[in-house]
């Protein structure tokens, strides 16, 4: 039987605005636009379902148009929302992306205020769900205190729990003990950030994912851009190479990554097999013109892989 999913996090409503040129501030700038589906936990179990994995999404959505339309597109690709709820008085979050004529990322706005609501209590609603997961997949747009209370199997479960940490900010979410989770995704900018607030400031990648699981992470996955990812776990560090692609659109390419690597680590895959199946996957992402939203990163060449000024939501 195959594993059982529950991503945790963001969903959200993307607008995409691809420029005719070079960004001028200050002024209207001509742009092709097109709207789509996003939110880093709602991206990651679009493409597990895509993989034929069994998963359901706990998120929030306003009872707005922009909701009703994201829950139907959740049952057309085959997520589960018993636990993504409707909430009045709030908006559906959105993200707006502004693509430079090469696709890049040139802006991004996130209004994410509905996800402050998923706290603690709100997740106990869903804790049946929660504890009959094989898996959980939770990113950072979740308040520090839910991520600690998943961490530490506050409704029980013998689940595995996977997190991305979303931006260099959202990553100050992260418990200051990262024990409890079996694998941390983060880039080279966010795994700095979290190994300064504890006071061992790096920026060798191998140095930053051993601090990593010496701060409790089972393992730790830190993507670096055209260098591929670094992937730290028991058995040892092991450099994986971004596979090269021509990009057509960056967005999607992260969380794609996330998928394939936790969809094969479900089935047996040892971490780096899993690693090079996900950078295989966003190296297929950025080759082609974006379905599911995602991870929108800044790149100067043709790796599907980020590090510096990422923007995810």
């Amino acid at each position: 039987m195959p594993s059982r999913f529950l991503c945790i996090g963001g969903a959200t409503v993307d607008r995409t605005y691809r420029l005719a040129g070079p960004l001028v501030p200050e002024t209207s700038n001509p742009a092709a636009g097109s709207t789509g589906f996003g939110g880093v936990a709602r991206n990651v179990a679009e493409n597990l379902a895509g993989l034929g994995v069994p998963v359901d999404l706990l998120s929030r959505v306003g009872e707005d148009e922009a909701g009703r339309a994201l829950l139907r597109h959740l049952d057309g690709v085959g997520v589960g929302r018993r636990a993504t709820a409707a909430v009045s008085r709030a908006a559906t979050a959105e993200y707006v992306a502004v693509l430079t004529p090469g696709g890049d990322l040139a802006l991004g706005l996130a209004a994410m205020a509905i996800f402050d609501g998923l706290t603690p209590d709100v997740l106990g609603q869903a804790a049946e769900l929660v504890g009959a997961a094989d898996w959980l997949f939770a990113d950072c747009n979740l308040p520090a205190a839910s991520l600690l209370a998943l961490a530490r199997r506050r409704w029980g479960g013998a689940y595995r729990l996977a997190v991305d940490a979303v931006s260099v900010a959202k990553s100050a979410r992260l418990p200051d003990s990262l024990a409890g989770i079996d694998l941390l995704f983060v880039n080279r900018d966010e795994a700095a950030a979290v190994m300064a607030r504890q006071g061992r400031p790096a920026r060798d990648p191998a140095a930053m994912a051993a601090a990593l699981r010496a701060a409790g992470a089972g393992a730790a996955v830190v993507t670096l851009g055209d260098a591929g990812a670094l992937a730290a776990a028991p058995e040892g560090t092991v450099a994986v190479p971004a596979e090269r692609a021509d990009v057509v659109d960056v967005t999607g390419a992260g969380d794609a990554l996330i998928a394939a690597t936790l969809a094969a680590s479900a089935s047996g895959a040892t971490l780096e097999e899993a690693l090079r199946l996900g950078c295989a996957a966003a190296a297929r992402a950025v080759a082609a013109p974006s379905a599911t939203g995602g991870t929108a990163r800044s790149s100067t060449g043709p790796s599907p892989l980020q590090s510096s000024g990422s923007q995810k939501r």
